[in-house]
């Protein structure tokens, strides 16, 4: 026989899981990179860099047994983003299945609230500092909300990452591990994807989104 928990103890643990479990867990909708031409980037995908300069080297290409969202060419400066054109949400979840290349930061993440490639917020995971960041951008300038050192993390190993936005309220997980919860309630509306800094490479799998509008 099972432990026995009492009523009380019950109640305590699912108010704890719902606090650390993203709103949006469930019914989420999931962008379909299987369904893509291998070799170019969908039109359902908008490619935009910080600098104004080419957005890189986007497409659909199979990885790892997977098919992904890569950014196979790295270059010196700014930010990669690559947003789906039709979306433009507030509050929401998003999240996605990340690999880094062997190139530069090997840092790469989710971008939200997404107005043009200078105003938008970003979440990083960086393997080779072992660390999370997350930013908010307002016309280029970058600013710092939070960030968490010395993860441990494994650097050939794929690794999800979920934010939740709320109104105010943003929450980010780390497989399944709550890493960041911040207060911002500015940019509103935008389009979201994917982000990484411009001299890494990666590749994104299983990017799913929710809105919760109104929530």
């Amino acid at each position: 026989m099972g432990p026995m928990v009492s009523r009380s103890t019950a109640a305590f643990v699912v108010m704890v899981l719902a606090a650390l479990t993203p709103a949006g867990a469930l019914e989420q909708t999931t962008v379909p990179f299987g369904s893509f031409r291998l070799g170019g980037l969908p039109d359902e995908i908008e490619p935009l860099h910080s600098s104004g300069a080419e957005p890189g080297d986007w497409r659909i290409q199979r990885f790892d047994g997977r098919t992904t969202l890569a950014q196979v060419r790295a270059s010196e400066a700014g930010y990669q983003l690559a947003v789906l054109r039709s979306e433009s949400l507030r509050d929401l979840t998003v999240s996605v299945r990340i690999r880094t290349g062997e190139q530069g930061d090997r840092a790469a993440g989710l971008a939200w609230r997404v107005h043009d490639a200078g105003n938008y917020f970003a979440a990083r995971l960086d393997l080779r500092d072992r660390q999370f960041v997350l930013y908010k951008f307002v016309r280029g300038n970058r600013v710092s909300l939070d960030t968490v050192r010395d993860l441990r993390v494994d650097e050939s190993e794929w690794h999800n990452l979920v934010v939740e936005h709320i109104d105010q309220e943003i929450r980010v997980w780390l497989n399944g591990v709550p890493v960041a919860r911040e207060r911002d309630g500015s940019l509103g509306a935008g389009r979201f994807g994917v982000w990484m800094p411009s001299d890494s490479t990666a590749y994104f799998d299983n990017l799913q989104y929710r809105s919760l509008e109104g929530r």
